[in-house]
Order: structure tokens, then C-alpha cells, then sequence
């Protein structure tokens, strides 16, 4: 996974630099923090900390400083990307930075051939769509997309085709991605 700077304004002070890198095992306890508000209230599957720790490979990270303010896990399901722990610090909603995360999650999906990007959500249906994806009817959901449904949630599934003329850049006029290698 590469690595991405991204800038978001603040009302009181200059323009703050972001890092959007590939997690390390040593941020499970981070994600695990951002990640507990949204688990909380029903958005988000609690995953315990050892089981965060050996996923963090799937995961990149936008990070103020040593502070995690954002992250999203990404698994290759069938020929698609599965996007899923998508969520942003209270403080940092509204920058850019869960459109930029999405970008990255289009970009590995790119990279590795998918045909898809997918999203199973509770909440958000309106925020996928204006990126681009697609409700997917259960009377076309795939076998293999079924399994990513946990029992009793009630999610929908949204599908963003992967095209190699589309841009991998989601970002939005506070948000600036460079790619650099880690």
C-alpha cells in the first residue's frame, strides 16, 4: 500500500497536514478507539483488539501527528474489495477524509484487478451514492457477497464498478493526496 498526504483546513489555525498510510499492527488499539463510538451505536461489528491487531494489514489509516483521525479495512471478496470499518473521528467529519480513504480502497481495488468495490452499511446509503456507487438488489447479490452479511444487522450492499478510465481520486478541495511509496 502506498502512502498519501492530505491537507484539511480548520477554521482556527493553518492548514494541517494528514498522513493516509497502511496500518501497522501496533494501531490496532487506535482503530479500536475511533472505531468505539461507531460500535456503540450500531454502525460499526465490534471486533476485539487481538483480532484488529492481526487484521491491521487490510486497514490504512489517516493520521494527524502520532493521532489516528480516520481508517477503513479493505478484503478481496470473490472478483470485488469489500471497504468496511470506514469511519472518521468526530472532530474530522466533514473534511474529506472518508472520501479520500474510499479513493485509496478504489486505487488497491485498481491495482488488484477487482471488477468492484463493495460496501455493507447500516447508515450511509446517501454518502455511497454520491461517491459513485450503487444499491445492489438482493435479487442480485452474488453467493459470495452474501456471506459478508452478519445476521440480524438489516445492511444494504452498495457496488461501485471498477473501470480503468475512472479516477481513483475521491478528494474533495480540503483534501490533497500524494502517493508515496512506504
Amino acid at each position: 500500500m502506498s502512502e498519501s498526504v492530505l491537507t484539511a483546513s480548520r477554521r482556527v489555525t493553518a492548514p494541517d497536514v494528514l498522513v493516509a498510510r497502511p496500518a501497522h499492527p501496533e494501531d490496532a488499539e487506535q482503530i479500536a478507539l475511533l472505531s468505539a463510538p461507531f460500535v456503540e451505536q450500531g454502525l460499526l461489528v465490534a471486533r476485539p483488539l487481538a483480532e484488529l491487531a492481526e487484521m491491521s494489514r487490510d486497514f490504512v489509516v489517516a493520521c494527524e501527528v502520532d493521532r489516528l483521525v480516520g481508517c477503513a479495512g479493505v478484503a478481496p471478496c470473490g472478483d470485488s474489495l469489500v471497504v468496511y470499518n470506514l469511519c472518521i473521528a468526530l472532530d474530522w467529519q466533514g473534511r474529506g477524509i472518508g472520501r479520500h480513504l474510499v479513493g485509496v480502497a478504489e486505487a488497491i481495488g485498481r491495482e488488484r484487478g477487482c471488477s468492484s468495490l463493495l460496501a455493507l452499511t447500516r447508515y450511509g446509503g446517501e454518502w455511497f451514492g454520491k461517491l459513485g456507487f450503487s444499491e445492489v438488489p438482493a435479487s442480485e447479490t452474488r453467493d459470495e457477497w452474501r456471506a459478508l452479511f452478519r445476521p440480524g444487522r438489516r445492511s444494504s450492499l452498495y457496488q461501485l464498478r471498477l473501470a480503468s478510465e475512472q479516477s481513483g481520486d475521491r478528494s474533495t478541495p480540503m483534501c490533497r493526496l500524494k502517493q508515496t511509496k512506504e
